[in-house]
């Protein structure tokens, strides 16, 4: 017998992202239901241990973790030179915290606030009548079902469970985030670590790993990788060796996987809202994607609230969301995106030049780019910093051609910029806008 669902709001995922935006949809009054895949205690673990922007509990009034979800709470990390020989602390805390017990609590604000949770609930297809969203159909447990709503939302992740099973013609892209677009993080849960070890939380110029802290005194050997899980790890024991041994007790390996590719031109459509990774809102400086995708989320549920109450599901009554967002986080983003990914890759005796003469990779940089998800390149400093470069240059620390493509970056990322500032106000202008899009991204 299949199992029949009615609600106006249906979330797909039930992770941080979901978790959060069906919360404050319950807070506010709106019958909510999410449906998640896995079991509910099951949420978060692949990665077990997360990082979360201190500021942002109150920003997104969220109350602070405690634990034992809450892990640690480093007043500051570091970041070390390309040699390793030196380093520079950041001043911006970030909880240490269990994602699971994190995610858990959320769902218990959802169920305080009226919502509903379904775990085990696999999503198969998408529910499509006049051109509108109604809602999905699947299985909870092996049984079939079917779930209906005046909006549907899809916070599943970066598999976009639901925008890669959306028609053609609906416009929102529908395609999967192919391999080369999609982060691999490996993660080693390691304790015992013996003196002489790094210690807190440390990343490093000119590498994609990383040393952060677990529980109690132990320690994440993270790496990121682009392509597949399989050359994270390979890359993570080349890394590891190489710099470290094998240190202390190995505990816990976790994968995780999050989007580094443009956003869509849309994130709307009738009957219809994505937030998260399932349409790459993560930071574009970090790849990390809860408290961005609480940008997001704060924004959709103001606008999903609106639509309900005016009894507008549409495109055009979902579409301020859009708006909103662009012009905003999605603005920054681009921006950075269009500039510090190539500058990231540069030969490490240049990348130590930017560091040496503070330039991006420095204490103030990384706490300004952390607080406010932009780089802080105004023309008066840009200016500045070109005449450093160009010292270099002639000095031979720095080579013209990488002088050349750092000059074309920022006028690219500040192009990009002020093109997402210019998202339109109604859908009526987004074919012209996403021809643009996608004539500056190349895709």
């Amino acid at each position: 017998m299949t199992k029949t669902i009615h609600t106006d709001v249906l979330i797909v995922g039930a992770g941080p992202i979901g978790a959060y935006l069906g919360w404050k949809l319950a807070d506010a009054g709106c019958d909510v239901h999410l449906l998640e895949a896995l079991t509910l205690d099951k949420v978060g673990a692949h990665i077990e241990v997360i990082h979360i922007d201190e500021i942002r509990f109150d920003e997104f009034e969220i109350p602070h973790p405690t634990p034992p979800e809450l892990i640690h709470l480093p007043p500051f990390f570091k970041v070390w030179s390309v040699d390793s020989s030196r380093y520079f602390e950041v001043h911006y805390p970030f909880y240490v915290i269990n994602m699971p017990l994190y995610v858990q609590r959320l769902h218990g604000y959802i169920r305080n606030s009226g919502g509903k949770l379904t775990e085990k609930a696999r999503v198969e297809d998408v529910i499509v009548e006049d051109g509108y969203i109604k809602g999905v159909t699947g299985n909870i447990g092996g049984e079939p079902f079917e779930a209906y709503a005046r909006i549907t939302v899809d916070a599943s992740g970066i598999v976009g469970a639901l925008r890669t099973r959306l028609p053609d013609d609906f416009g929102i892209e529908n395609t999967p985030l192919p391999p080369e677009q999609t982060f691999y993080s490996g993660l080693e849960l390691r304790e015992d670590i013996p003196e002489g070890y790094p210690t807190g939380s440390n990343s490093f110029l000119g590498t994609p790993g990383f040393w952060n802290m677990s529980y109690g005194d132990g320690a994440i050997l993270g790496m990121v990788i682009p392509g597949s899980a399989e050359l994270a790890w390979e890359k993570h024991k080349q890394w590891r060796e190489e710099r470290y041994g094998d240190p202390g007790k190995l505990v816990a390996r976790r994968i995780g996987c999050g989007p580094y590719r443009r956003a869509p031109l849309s994130y709307v459509g009738d009957g219809f809202v994505a937030v998260g990774d399932s349409v790459y809102q993560n930071k574009a400086f970090s790849g990390e994607g809860i408290v961005s995708g609480y940008t997001a989320c704060k924004i959709a549920k103001d606008v999903i609230f609106d639509a309900l109450e005016k009894d507008d599901c549409s495109k055009k009554g979902l579409w301020a969301y859009n708006t909103r967002y662009f012009r905003g986080q999605g603005a920054k983003f681009a921006s950075v995106m269009g500039f510090l990914p190539i500058v990231n890759d540069f030969p490490p005796e240049e990348l130590d030049f930017l560091n040496t003469n503070e330039i991006i990779f420095c204490k103030d940089d990384y706490e300004y780019l952390n607080l406010n998800y932009e780089l802080n390149l105004p023309p008066e400093r840009w200016a500045r910093i070109c005449q450093t470069i160009e010292a270099g240059v002639k000095e031979g620390q720095f080579s013209e051609k990488s002088f050349q493509t750092m000059k074309t970056l920022y006028d690219f990322s500040n192009q990009l910029k002020s093109h997402y500032l210019k998202y339109p106000e109604t859908p009526e202008g987004i074919a012209a806008w996403g021809a643009v899009q996608k004539a500056m991204w190349g895709y």
